[in-house]
């Protein structure tokens, strides 16, 4: 007897073992949302909890499936609004087992559909998230077409569409303010003869960190600049900061801090350079002269720009801050990332808002842009060869002779001397010279 009541008993908890398991891992379907990018649309499905899931497509017609088990929906499907260059129209059923969700999604044509998982972060709670592309060549990013020669500039404006970034004393939300700064940013750089800026993203819209930076690579940019807006758990703290890339990872503690919420990984610096043709040291010795040059070129950037934002607004740092933030990664390409305030901040939060500041603040960051570029125009641009078509003009210094002169600029006396029109190879201090291009 006492067998059978334990057998009964043990059978009774797993039957409410199970039924437990059940509820805890019910889920329902609370919020249903699109983004449109130029590349793919992505839908997002708000849950109460965990899932499990199964997302496939069919054909004739075109549709994607997505199977929930034991998950309900709390919506009305008239009140989805679907914003989709993909997805014509949205249906519910449940499957004969009675307990599995199905949505579909009709389909104006073919596309491939990639699912995953996100679990909550920030005001958002667990969230299944579904891509969908249809493979055609769209162009990604906004902005004129580059000119022969041009200096190509990617201007990034950080988060976007699902990502909202920081979020601002009185709710402003980094990705909108991000967005309008690169644009005004865009268009001040657009303005110099032999510069061609473009936009990563033109709309609110999420890309992938390294797919902002393949997206520079294609459009063979000589520079890479991306736009952020700050915040730090103590709301007095304030100012604009300019970042460029640590191997090392960061050194300050509010770098790593930044670091952790912008999902940094390690530097792979490889990713960008085909090295099998080469052996390991050669190899080794391309790559560290690659960063080396990129690593340098950006700091001398990233002065220039804090010397330029410092005039318009507070510095949170005078000189340029480092970092391992993904977007920054690319070896042979200068690149800064620019923290343009702290909108946890009333007063910052309040200037970046604005579209008066946001056009001021562009043209600082266009200004410090264009000094690097006059003492460092990329080789093989139209400002490259500008500035080889300038002459070279010496002030002579007490001490100074004409032949240290000449060997010091890689040139003969005698070429200085006709540039000149000197007769003799006497100089004084205070005398301004031409020299000629080696």
């Amino acid at each position: 007897m006492m067998g059978k009541l334990s057998c009964w008993v043990m059978r009774c908890g797993c039957a409410l073992a199970i039924l437990l398991a059940g509820n805890v891992q019910a889920s329902t379907v609370k919020g249903m949302r699109f983004w449109q990018s130029p590349e793919r649309t992505r839908v997002v499905l708000d849950l109460s909890g965990p899932v499990q899931q199964e997302v496939f497509t069919l054909k004739d017609p075109d549709r994607v499936v997505i199977d929930l088990p034991n998950t309900g929906f709390s919506l009305k499907l008239d009140a989805v609004k679907i914003d989709s260059d993909l997805v014509s129209r949205v249906r519910k059923s449940v499957r004969g087992d009675g307990d599995t969700l199905r949505l579909v999604l009709d389909l104006k044509r073919p596309a491939k559909a990639k699912a995953f998982l996100l679990k909550p972060y920030l005001q958002y709670g667990h969230r299944l998230v579904i891509d969908l592309s249809d493979g055609s060549q769209r162009p990604a990013t906004s902005g004129r077409a580059p000119r022969a020669g041009d200096v190509i500039i990617a201007v990034d404006a950080g988060h976007g569409g699902e990502d909202p970034g920081a979020i601002g004393h009185s709710g402003k939300k980094e990705k909108y303010i991000t967005l309008a700064i690169a644009k005004a940013l865009v268009s001040e750089l657009n303005k110099k003869q032999g510069v061609t800026a473009f936009l990563t993203r033109s709309g609110d819209y999420y890309i992938g960190l390294r797919k902002r930076t393949e997206l520079a690579r294609k459009k063979r940019a000589h520079l890479f600049v991306s736009i952020h807006a700050d915040a730090f758990k103590d709301k007095r703290v304030r100012g604009a900061s300019v970042w460029t890339l640590s191997t090392k990872g960061s050194n300050s503690e509010l770098g790593k801090w930044l670091e952790s919420r912008e999902n940094v990984d390690l530097l792979g610096v490889a990713d960008d350079v085909d090295l099998a043709q080469f052996d390991a040291q050669v190899a080794e010795v391309l790559v560290s002269l690659s960063l080396e040059y990129a690593l340098g070129s950006s700091i001398e950037m990233a002065s220039k720009v804090l010397r330029q934002v410092g005039r318009i607004n507070k510095l949170h740092s005078k000189q340029p801050r480092q970092a391992a933030f993904v977007v920054l990664k690319q070896p042979s390409v200068p690149s800064i990332l620019v923290e343009t305030g702290f909108i946890s901040n009333p007063t910052d939060e309040k200037n970046l808002s604005s579209p008066n500041f946001q056009r001021k603040l562009a043209r600082a960051l266009a200004q410090g842009v264009w000094g690097y570029l006059a003492e460092h125009p990329p080789e093989g641009t139209k400002l490259a060869l500008a500035k080889r078509s300038r002459p070279i003009r010496h002030r002579v210094h007490r001490g100074d002779t004409l032949s240290g002169i000449a060997k010091s600029y890689g040139v003969s006396v005698r070429e200085i001397q006709q540039a000149n029109d000197l007769r003799s190879s006497s100089v004084r201090a205070g005398q301004t010279l031409i020299i000629p291009r080696s």
